[in-house]
């Protein structure tokens, strides 16, 4: 974010000139120093099943920065981290998705919330993507969870990704 100052000068005489007297408001533009950081450089304080913080693949695109939850029918029905945002945070923003090398058959339902309450929810399927930037300002927590939704019973597990997530200050 930018941000206006006025700097106010007074004029001299330079070189014989008489020069105003009055001061004169010069406009400079300042930036305010926002902040960024990748949800995978944090520690969650809490995690029900754990998360990967790995590099993952999202429907053919690579995303470094990215926390990993796995989930299954049998054992795993649903993996959750939360995070304390300290009320510090504006914004949350990820690519969401199945992790590419899931079973053809993988459903996962994603849910962020803060502090307890529902902030973005939607179910997907390997193969497809999603772009999300919420608002999380004032929040003290956010929660990350996917649940499995699948109706059969996949021999393997699949993960569910937050692609290069991040929190990030105006």
């Amino acid at each position: 974010m930018k941000r206006r100052t006025f700097t106010a000068i007074t004029a001299m005489s330079i070189a014989g000139f008489c020069l105003p007297t009055a001061p004169i408001a010069v406009a400079a533009t300042v930036n305010q120093g926002s902040q960024e950081q990748y949800l995978s450089e944090i520690d969650p304080l809490r995690s029900e099943y754990g998360v990967e913080n790995e590099s993952a693949e999202i429907d053919g695109e690579q995303y470094s920065q990215s926390v990993a939850m796995r989930a299954d029918k049998s054992y795993v029905p649903y993996g959750d981290a939360e995070y304390n945002l300290g009320r510090k945070w504006r914004s949350f923003d990820a690519t969401i998705g199945l992790r590419d090398d899931s079973p053809s058959e993988s459903v996962l339902k994603f849910e962020v919330f803060g502090d307890g309450k529902v902030l973005y929810e939607e179910q997907m399927e390997i193969g497809e993507s999603s772009e999300i930037d919420l608002n999380v300002s004032g929040k003290l927590r956010l929660t990350l969870k996917v649940s499995y939704q699948s109706s059969e019973d996949i021999d393997s597990y699949c993960y569910g990704v937050w692609g290069d997530a991040r929190l990030s200050t105006p």
